[in-house]
């Protein structure tokens, strides 16, 4: 559920934002925010596993709004 939950923000931050690195900046802040708060870090690798994914889904949106 979280990996689509990713997905829809990335591209809504990106389609409001028009800038591909803000989102996954966000993200990132976010995730490592809760993942040291609440389970201590143990859980890093998804933070990191995520943001990747919020970068790949914002790299081909930009790429799709520069070909039209």
């Amino acid at each position: 559920m979280l990996p689509g939950i990713i997905f829809i923000f990335s591209i809504v931050g990106f389609l409001l934002l028009k800038k591909w690195y803000v989102t996954p900046i966000i993200i990132f802040i976010i995730l490592s925010l809760l993942a040291t708060t609440i389970v201590k870090g143990t859980l890093f690798i998804y933070v990191i596993f995520f943001t990747a994914l919020s970068i790949v889904v914002s790299l081909v949106m930009k790429l799709n709004i520069h070909k039209k």
